[in-house]
């Protein structure tokens, strides 16, 4: 029965979850500040006839952020999972002919 447990990353990995970290921090912050922009910052609404986007486009920016930012975490999640999944295989099956096509004599 295979174990649940995760070996620790090596340091090449370890550097690269930590800068999806980073990254992922800081496009949630843009989310953030994007989130907290209210449209009253450009200008009188009464005068633009484009203020309503404004309102539409700040959530959509920010979700866009937000989904950049998990993107960021399930990609090298992904990476380093395949990266283990590799490191566990055995080794490639060597040329010649498949294991199912053998002659009797060879099995």
């Amino acid at each position: 029965m295979p174990s649940n447990v995760l070996p620790q990353p090596d340091p090449g990995d370890t550097r690269r979850i930590r800068r999806s970290r980073v990254v992922s921090f800081v496009l949630l912050a843009l989310a953030a500040v994007v989130f907290s922009l209210r449209p009253e910052v450009f200008g009188d609404p009464q005068a633009q006839p484009w203020h309503a986007l404004l309102h539409v486009w700040r959530i959509v920016v920010g979700l866009l952020l937000v989904l950049g930012a998990g993107a960021v975490q399930v990609a090298v999640g992904v990476r380093w999972r395949q990266g283990l999944r590799r490191a566990a295989d055995p080794a490639p099956p060597q040329r010649g002919t498949p294991p199912g096509n053998q002659s009797p004599a060879d099995r």
